[in-house]
């Protein structure tokens, strides 16, 4: 199952961002809302960084950057960006 299709179809809480972020797989997540449920989530790899936004009551990526292509703060910059406008 992907981190996408884990994700329940709503803002997580901050426990639901921090457990996220101690799962396999997954280097990095952190939510886009300073406190409370967040609609936007950053999330990366060692190979990509995503940009997750709640739309319509489901999670949808809304950017993803290759770190193929460049360096990793960067990408979590430009997919944050993404999200804030998209959740906005």
């Amino acid at each position: 199952m992907s981190t996408l299709a884990s994700l329940p179809a709503r803002p997580l809480r901050e426990s639901e961002v921090a457990a996220l972020n101690r799962s396999d797989g997954v280097a990095y997540a952190v939510a886009t809302a300073s406190s409370g449920p967040t609609p936007g989530l950053v999330i990366a790899t060692d190979a990509w960084v995503k940009g997750l936004a709640v739309v319509d009551d489901a999670w949808t990526v809304v950017e993803t950057v290759s770190l193929e292509d460049g360096d990793r703060p960067d990408a979590l910059r430009r997919c944050e960006r993404a999200v804030v406008e998209r959740v906005a």
